[in-house]
């Protein structure tokens, strides 16, 4: 088991008991004293709750995953955490029901959660407001924990969690539950001139309210931006494409998986295929060559770059250098020579030198406009239609995440002062919060519907109807996207990546069934809470002894010069004009080490590839541990499922969910990610 780093929560707002609204009453904030009665009825049923201690497994699990939650949000990439309690008077309680029959305990449905038992869900009791507002799951209790941890002033109404900050929308959205009024007594409620005067005194005071009510400041969200390109358009269209041309994706080669690019896209009836050119060291040995683009026609057989963190090289003496080589300046006979240890894979190292190459790049696609600089009048801007940001492409109408929160920005701009420098280019978009409400009826529209959000991006108010379909059917919840700053600007430091459908990724991520497990609870979070951002590659793979790397911001010209020679001159993204010309090779390697010149892949004869010194094989590629796959998926499992963790493995194509067993064994690994290096050799990003 890995070494965890301890975390104290210093803070609490946390109750033993409280005073009751009603009746001015101290109670103990806990379950009540009949729900905590154990004894089975006459049935044999027996339905109570009851306390879990800190050293059973459950308690482990929930602190385990706050921990690596918290580690993720405050960005503590190289440090693995976990609680050493909850908050000082938060207790978790497990409630409990099973049915003994004859001394045995008759189990009705087998695949439950809750092992041998009916039901077998954990609470977690404290909030100031009463038993009456426990949190459900991790997740559910974070937003309130990473209050605790991070704000200074203690206001609640600081805090984000569902049991803080409700949204009362009676009568603004239809379906929004709102509290049942008083009851009136029999004899009033009986007599119409008794109602004719309430109905008047209540117009009176409506009326009254309303004329010395200050005129409403709600910000106002600005039109989506139209597209005007037909690729644009299809990114535009639910479940039309999870990934895009130009992206670095993870793609599966045969057991293993590769980085690569994707050249070009296409539908065939409802499946999506893709053709990636896969990475590489530029050849330069006798038995190299560029390995040939692959199709891929099933998106399970993909990950978007920031799904997973980026792996150790498999060169040892690259994982511990200060000053690390860059794919540029890469010391490519000093690896064949194993200056740097011996058995690495060259094939493999290339492409994530390449990537995280690509990771650190942007470059603005399709100008609309060069307009003067509204801050100086001897200048211009540009606006672009489109960004090729890090391993991933953006277009104006997109929602991005932010690099904190799980707040997203529709862009409506891509600006850059001319000249231009890293420095200078900018977005602006208006800002949306999501916010879940009581919605007491499923058979009216929530307030994502897409008729009362022409402002969104379909793709954002899809995910949500399919998202809220389930929460409404089980928790009679809904969440919307809220406006929350309209006209928003952002430097390019500030973006994580672009937002993604949970509805469409997480079954890729996990399973479909680990995926329909969180459907059918209603618990379809935010996937992007749980990938990486763009830049973190940058100390991914390096010792957490080494000094940090700044995240930099390169720009090239186009989206082939990004690449530089890490794949075939000539490959270029479907759409795009001819590929720019490799950049020179510099002639010195890292480290003083002279470098070799490229050899044309042309020239090289393809019966000598793969060779068996294993210094390049073209075929060779990343192994993915089952153990492992996404964080999402020690995250996001069912409650009470932890018991049967070792049945949950990665199965084929489709990926799949790891226990959290698996997925906090981090002894080899610096940060808080997810392994799939070669099982052979402990690959860990």
């Amino acid at each position: 088991m890995a070494r965890f780093h301890p975390v104290y929560i210093r803070r609490s707002d946390g109750k033993l008991e409280i005073v009751s609204r009603a009746g001015k009453l101290r109670e103990t904030n806990e379950p009540t004293t009949d729900q905590l009665d154990q004894k089975p009825n006459r049935d044999g049923v027996s339905d109570y709750y009851r306390q879990v201690t800190p050293d059973e497994m459950k308690h482990l699990d929930w602190r385990r995953k706050l921990g690596g939650m918290l580690a993720r949000e405050l960005r503590l990439q190289d440090t693995a955490v976990m609680l050493v309690d909850f908050p000082e008077n938060y207790r978790l309680y497990e409630h409990v029901k099973r049915t003994d029959k004859d001394g045995k305990t008759e189990v009705k449905t087998k695949m439950h959660a809750g092992g041998g038992n009916d039901r077998q869900d954990a609470y977690l009791y404290g909030h100031p407001l009463g038993r009456r507002k426990r949190f459900r799951s991790p997740a559910d209790f974070f937003p309130h924990l990473l209050w605790l941890a991070t704000d200074e002033t203690g206001d609640h109404d600081n805090c984000g969690c569902k049991v803080c900050s409700p949204e009362d929308l009676e009568g603004i959205v239809p379906g929004a539950k709102a509290a049942k009024p008083a009851s009136r007594p029999e004899s009033v409620a009986k007599s119409p001139a008794a109602q004719d005067m309430m109905r008047q005194s209540s117009t009176q005071s409506l009326q009254q309210r309303a004329a010395s009510a200050p005129k409403s400041t709600s910000p106002r969200p600005n039109p989506l931006p139209a597209a005007t390109r037909a690729e644009q358009r299809d990114d535009q269209v639910y479940n039309m494409y999870v990934y895009r041309l130009g992206e670095v994706v993870w793609f599966r080669k045969d057991a293993a998986w590769g980085l690569g690019l994707v050249l070009s896209r296409w539908k065939s009836d409802s499946r999506s295929s893709y053709t990636v050119q896969p990475l590489s060291n530029p050849p330069g040995g006798p038995h190299e060559r560029y390995s040939i683009a692959v199709t891929r026609s099933n998106d399970n057989e993909m990950r978007p770059w920031l799904a997973w963190s980026v792996p150790q090289y498999t060169h040892p003496g690259l994982n511990n250098m200060s000053d690390p080589m860059t794919f540029e300046n890469a010391d490519w006979d000093g690896m064949r020579q194993g200056r740097y240890g011996a058995g690495g894979d060259m094939n493999v190292d290339g492409s994530i030198l390449a990537a995280k190459g690509v990771d650190a790049s942007y470059t603005p696609l399709h100008p609309i406009r060069t307009v003067p600089s509204p801050s100086n009048s001897s200048a211009t801007e540009i606006d672009y239609t489109a960004l090729y940001l890090g391993a991933e492409k953006v277009w104006l109408g997109d929602p991005i995440r932010l690099s904190t929160g799980t707040d997203v920005v529709i862009l409506h701009s891509i600006v850059e002062p001319q000249p231009p420098t890293s420095s200078s280019i900018y977005l602006t978009g208006d800002t949306y919060t999501l916010v879940t409400i009581a919605h007491a009826n499923p058979d009216l529209p929530t307030p994502a519907a897409a008729s009362a959000n022409p402002h969104l991006s379909p793709r954002l108010t899809q995910d949500l109807a399919e998202r809220n379909s389930r929460s409404v059917s089980t928790h009679r919840r809904a969440s919307y996207w809220k406006l929350t700053t309209p006209n928003t600007r952002i430097t390019l430091d500030r973006v994580k990546g672009r937002w993604y459908e949970a509805s469409l990724l997480l079954p890729i991520l996990q399973s479909e069934e680990a995926y329909e497990a969180l459907a059918r609870r209603g618990e379809i979070s935010e996937v992007g809470s749980w990938m990486n951002g763009r830049g973190d590659a940058s100390n991914a793979n390096r010792d957490a002894r080494l000094p940090r790397l700044v995240k930099a911001d390169v720009r090239y010209a186009d989206r082939r010069a990004a690449f530089g020679r890490s794949m075939p001159a000539e490959a270029r993204v479907d759409g795009e004009s001819a590929a720019s010309p490799p950049p020179a090779r510099p002639t010195q390697g890292h480290g003083g080490h002279m470098g070799s010149a490229l050899v044309d892949p042309a020239l090289i004869d393809p019966a000598l590839a793969g060779s068996s010194d294993g210094t390049n094989n073209a075929n060779e590629g990343l192994e993915i541990d089952p153990h492992f796959d996404t964080a999402q998926d020690a995250l996001d499992l069912p409650t009470g499922a932890n018991d049967q963790m070792d049945s949950i493995q990665v199965n084929g194509a489709g990926g799949g969910g790891a226990g959290i067993e698996e997925f906090m064994d981090l002894d080899n690994m610096p940060g808080f990610g997810h392994d799939y290096g070669s099982q052979s050799q402990g690959y860990y990003g």
